[in-house]
């Protein structure tokens, strides 16, 4: 009597397939979550930044990696376990730090394109902590909301923050679309408001001076067919 054996199992291996949904998420994207979520709930914080009596919470960590001026000065002073490193801010709108931390932990990156302070004394205070903090992308998306809705009321005290701030590139494109404006340019150039800031006066009149001069041969040739 024949007894038939059982193949043992694995002897002959047959390839299967299982497919699954890879994780849409980034092992960089779920770290930056993470972190963000730490920061809005304030958890494991260990820096305080205070300003006008508010005061918001952060991580040594993040905020160095973001900018060296930050990374020196945490590195020169360890605070005692349990406490946290205080930064007093020299500016007076809250609303700036507030607009400098969703920028340092990229809180809604997605919408930055429509970032909108509420007033340019805010703008100038965020152009402030840029410059301190030597934080480019934040400088850049500054001067960004300093170009949009540009009219002759508001020009000459966002060209007055171009020159504190040294932004000459966007002062430039500014200066540019008054010499392309003849009624813009005449307007700004005889308000009170450029009575205020004498540079900038002379700059406007130098446009003004500027945009006549292409005018001068067609004139000329006005001139010429009159007399024929």
């Amino acid at each position: 009597m024949s007894i038939a054996r059982t193949p043992q199992l694995g002897s002959k291996p047959v390839a299967l397939n299982v497919r699954l949904k890879t994780s849409k998420a980034s092992g960089d994207e779920q770290l930056t979550k993470g972190l963000q979520e730490l920061f809005r709930k304030g958890e494991f914080a260990d820096v305080s930044l205070c300003c006008a009596e508010q005061t918001f919470l952060a991580h040594r960590a993040i905020l160095a990696s973001q900018s060296d001026v930050f990374k020196d000065g945490l590195s020169q002073s360890q605070p005692e376990p349990g406490m946290r490193h205080e930064i007093r801010l020299d500016v007076a709108n809250p609303e700036a730090v507030k607009i400098m931390l969703d920028y340092i932990y990229m809180l809604d990156e997605k919408e930055w394109a429509t970032f909108n302070p509420r007033t340019q004394a805010v703008n100038r205070d965020i152009l402030q902590l840029a410059a301190q903090f030597q934080l480019q992308g934040l400088t850049k998306q500054a001067m960004y909301w300093l170009s949009q809705d540009l009219t002759t009321g508001n020009v000459v005290e966002r060209l007055a923050i171009c020159d504190d701030f040294g932004l000459s590139e966007l002062s430039e494109k500014i200066l540019q679309q008054l010499t392309n404006n003849r009624e813009a340019l005449a307007e700004v150039a005889h308000s009170q408001q450029i009575m205020n800031h004498p540079k900038l006066m002379q700059s406007i009149l130098q446009c003004a001076a500027g945009a006549a001069e292409p005018e001068a041969p067609q004139q000329q040739k006005t001139k010429r067919s009159r007399k024929a």
